[in-house]
Parts: C-alpha cells; sequence; structure tokens
C-alpha cells in the first residue's frame, strides 16, 4: 500500500510541475529586435499542416499563424512553447510589437510580406480534426526560415 501511494504521489507530482507557467529566463533585448524594425521587401509563404495519426495530412483551414523574429528571448519560448507544450508567462510587450499575424487559407496557405531580410520562426495553431468551437483541440506546427531583401521563400510548417 505504501509503495501505491508513492508512485501516485510522484505521478501528482509530474502533472503539477508540468502545469506550472514557466518563468521567462531570457530578456528582451531591444539591440536584437532593431534589425527586424519597419518595413522590408522580403516574404515568407507557405502552408501549414499536420501530421495526423493515421498517416494522412490535415490542412489548416482559417489557422492562425505567428511569426516572429529569431533572438534569444524568442529561442526561449520556441524551445519551451512550442517545442516543449509548457505554458509560459506572456511576452514582453515590446518583443510583441514585432510579432506578425495571419490566417491561413482552406488550404493551408498564408504569406508575410513586407518583411525586414533576416530569420523568423513560423508557428501555425491548427485545430485538430473533430474540434468544435465550444472544445477547441490544436496541435502547434512549426518552422523556422530564413530570408534575404528581395527574396521570396516559401516554407512548410508542419508537425
Amino acid at each position: 500500500m505504501t509503495q501505491r501511494f508513492v508512485l501516485l504521489f510522484i505521478a501528482f507530482m509530474i502533472v503539477v510541475g508540468c502545469a506550472k507557467t514557466y518563468d521567462r529566463q531570457a530578456e528582451y533585448i531591444h539591440e536584437e529586435y532593431a534589425p527586424y524594425a519597419g518595413e522590408g521587401t522580403a516574404r515568407i509563404c507557405g502552408q501549414a499542416y499536420l501530421n495526423v495519426d493515421d498517416g494522412q495530412q490535415h490542412v489548416a483551414s482559417g489557422d492562425r499563424v505567428l511569426l516572429a523574429p529569431v533572438t534569444s528571448y524568442t529561442e526561449e519560448a520556441y524551445r519551451v512553447k512550442v517545442k516543449r507544450g509548457r505554458n509560459m508567462v506572456p511576452p514582453d510587450p515590446e518583443a510583441a510589437k514585432f510579432e506578425k499575424h495571419t490566417k491561413t487559407d482552406d488550404e493551408g496557405r498564408f504569406c508575410f510580406a513586407g518583411l525586414p531580410a533576416g530569420e523568423y520562426y513560423v508557428v501555425a495553431d491548427i485545430r485538430l480534426p473533430g474540434s468544435t468551437k465550444e472544445n477547441r483541440k490544436s496541435q502547434l506546427a512549426h518552422a523556422k526560415a530564413a530570408v534575404k531583401a528581395d527574396e521570396n521563400v516559401y516554407v512548410l510548417v508542419t508537425r
């Protein structure tokens, strides 16, 4: 009986530990964001989809897509929230000013234009099959893209 209690306690602590909101360690550094200020001449376009259990692709449709410059601050968010699925404290309002948002069309396509040259994280929040407005379930698909001035880059955002 004691062994069973210990196992239940360990399981409980794992669940509680995973549910805790992650406190950011990285700080917003203005100089890292400076190259991304203002308008540019580059474009990042692509398609977002999930590989589902039966081997089929579930294409995003009307789902949110986020574009954020690669910095030490966003690298932490990408590693912790996107790849590990942990909750985080909200981003610094100054960093959030550099995020761009759009939605996919019915075929999962999206496009961000007028970008400064640089490296970006692209993250799509894709509704899972069977998800409803009342009970929304989704997964984050992601990619990293680098773009030069006057360049058009196409990226597949998947998981």
